[in-house]
């Protein structure tokens, strides 16, 4: 038998068996043999990427140096270096065909393996030998992804996405040619991270001969979209289609921001009064593209595209989705997003007669200010809302939101009302804790308990700050009962007490301060710490109402409150803990393990911080649980670390 067969052999029995000791979901591949490396590998399991992706190098032998404890081979000492110096991981592969013994070797690990001394001859070596003992066919697959993940790891780095494949299948002849250019110019922006291929891809685009439907076929989701274009479209009219369609696609297919991006650009250049594209955009399935990114700055682009087009009814659609980013997304709050926004909705509305059109944005902008705090702001734009389109009185949102505007103005009855009446207009069980919350802040203690109660019995979708305010409310009646608040006069008994000396006489005034409001911020910043010290056995409950009245900027009473529940056991401590930990989070994020550890090293003189910081981290996972369904929503900004 000749070299060159016998090679061949040996190649294909190695690849086989490589293929063979992977789990079947797992996707090999080998467009990278030019760079040396003979397989990428993406980790599969239910249709899902695992995680990154590592390569393979794979030599094979047919002689006496290999067995069943592992094999010697040969590599190339130019490819070698060129491993270690990867970013990404590289797994060396030795086959043994006699034994059919497959065994292999990480190039960062096999590195660390070897002597510096030795790792200098690999500079002048053209090849070496290395001696690879572990059996990849005993591996577990969780093993190998987390010696992936470790590689990542160890460097800090990020590792690139496996790009995804898209396979455009047009019908044949007369403005195809020009629409598959189109698109691949269109798609060619988003190198490396898409790419379009006329073989095998993981999302394939296929229109219909009368171009009057495209379908998307990706993992198990296979969908035909009408494309609202005539029989004989023009290439343009096509193209610009297909271009916002394939965005949707992409954005399923996990490219979120690329997505995005891509569809604003097809905006750009497709979306004109009149057009086929435009009428598509009407459709609010195409937003949904905008709401999964996480660049605002898409967001408003598309907006600010549409708007200067005139294409008002799919600006104010795009304005909807901007709105939800901004109410779903925490740190574009910090930036100079929300003002863009609010300015983009004013120019929406210089724009716009349309009254249905005016309503919807008047509506857009106060749910925005309320989000922002801004109260006075909401409720003069619902009443506008209002204004140019009565139907907004028939919905319990409207009225939802004029309330909580009213409670950010410190209007407290007039939202009870809006409350009370949204009651009657639904079911849904939030009404109740939103009345709840509004009878708490009137003092209406008893009332808010009796409301809270309904809320929470048999309530699977519970909500971290009204779950401390149920338990609270009932101390705060036993300690200083119903009634009418008196703000002024207990910030004024407050400020005097805090600069007493004597504790006793402090305390002694700020409790006069809470009689008269018992929700007094000023007075319970410093009425929990001095009850807790005078009197241990009542600090939990000091410290809880401290958290909820004043935990928004004060991250110590989150920690302190936390920590007053540590010898506590049962339901409801456990519940008041993640409810917690999720309130302190959302408001501080890593602030609070940082204070954390500077509270118990103070404490410790600099010592040992035991396990409470692993205990404290270890609660984070069952908050999220807990309150996963909180995602997207006012109340679930729980950051990601």
């Amino acid at each position: 038998m000749s070299t060159r067969p016998r090679a061949q052999v040996l190649e294909t029995l190695s690849r086989r068996a490589f293929h063979e000791a992977l789990p079947p979901e797992w996707r090999v591949q080998d467009p990278h043999r030019q760079h040396g490396l003979d397989a990428r590998v993406q980790p599969f399991g239910h249709r899902k990427a695992l995680g990154p992706a590592f390569f393979a190098g794979i030599e094979a032998t047919d002689d006496g140096q290999g067995d069943d404890t592992g094999v010697t081979v040969t590599f190339r000492a130019e490819r070698l270096r060129e491993y270690l110096d990867a970013a990404h991981p590289v797994m060396l592969v030795g086959f043994h065909a006699p034994t059919n013994g497959l065994f292999f070797a990480w190039v960062h690990r096999l590195a660390a393996a070897h002597s510096a001394e030795e790792r200098m001859r690999w500079d002048f070596q053209q090849t070496v030998c290395l001696r690879l003992e572990e059996a990849l066919r005993a591996r577990e697959p969780d093993e190998l992804l987390e010696e992936v993940r470790g590689f990542f790891g160890a460097r800090e780095a990020v590792p690139e996405p496996a790009p995804v494949r898209v396979r455009l299948e047009l019908p044949p002849g007369g403005i195809s040619q020009e629409v598959h250019d189109a698109v691949a110019s269109w798609l060619d922006t988003a190198r490396p991270r898409v790419t379009l291929e006329s073989g095998p891809a993981e999302l394939v685009l296929e229109v219909a001969a009368d171009w009057s439907t495209l379908r998307v076929a990706y993992s198990d989701l296979h969908h035909a979209l009408p494309t609202s274009l005539p029989p004989e479209p023009s290439a343009e009219q096509a193209a610009g289609v297909v271009r916002l369609i394939a965005a949707m696609a992409l954005s399923l297919a996990g490219l979120r921001d690329d997505a995005a991006a891509l569809l604003v650009e097809a905006l750009a250049s497709s979306a004109w009064p009149g057009s086929t594209a435009s009428r598509l955009l009407l459709q609010p399935v195409v937003w949904n593209v905008l709401f999964a990114t996480e660049d605002f700055q898409d967001v408003l682009g598309a907006a600010e595209i549409l708007a200067a087009r005139e294409l008002t009814p799919q600006a104010v659609l795009a304005a909807r989705v901007g709105l939800e980013v901004l109410r779903s997304r925490p740190f574009v709050r910090g930036s100079e997003a929300p003002q863009r926004y609010r300015a983009m909705l004013k120019h929406l509305l210089e724009r716009t007669n349309e009254a249905a059109d005016r309503g919807a944005l008047h509506a857009h902008l106060a749910q925005h200010l309320r989000v922002s705090g801004l109260g006075r702001e909401a409720v003069h734009h619902l009443r506008l809302a209002a204004m140019n389109d009565l139907g907004h009185l028939q919905r319990d949102d409207w009225w939802s939101a004029m309330a909580g505007a009213l409670l950010l103005r410190g209007c407290a009855r007039q939202a009870v009302a809006c409350y009370t009446y949204t009651a009657t207009l639904s079911e849904d069980r939030r009404v109740t804790a939103l009345l709840a919350r509004a009878y708490f802040r009137l003092r209406r203690f008893s009332d808010a308990d009796r409301l809270y109660a309904q809320w929470f019995d048999r309530n699977p979708e519970l909500e971290p700050q009204r779950v401390l305010e149920h338990f609270t409310a009932p101390m705060l009646e036993q300690l200083f009962g119903s009634g009418h608040r008196q703000v002024g006069r207990a910030w004024k008994r407050a400020s005097e007490a805090i600069i007493l000396e004597d504790p006793w006489l402090q305390l002694a005034a700020l409790q006069e301060a809470l009689q008269w409001d018992p929700l007094c911020e000023l007075a319970w910043a410093h009425y929990a710490q001095l009850k807790a010290d005078m009197e241990p056995g009542l600090g939990a409950n000091a410290w809880l109402a401290r958290a909820i009245l004043t935990g928004h900027r004060d991250v110590t009473a989150c920690f302190k409150a936390m920590e007053s529940l540590n010898h506590a056991s049962g339901q409801a401590p456990g519940l008041l803990r993640i409810s917690l930990l999720w309130f302190a989070l959302r408001h501080h994020g890593e602030h609070f393990y940082e204070e954390a550890e500077r509270q118990l090293t103070a404490r410790s003189g600099g010592g040992p911080l035991g396990g409470y910081m692993e205990y404290l981290r270890g609660l984070e996972e069952p908050a999220r649980t807990f309150f996963r369904h909180l995602d997207g929503t006012d109340e679930g900004l729980f950051p990601e670390r």
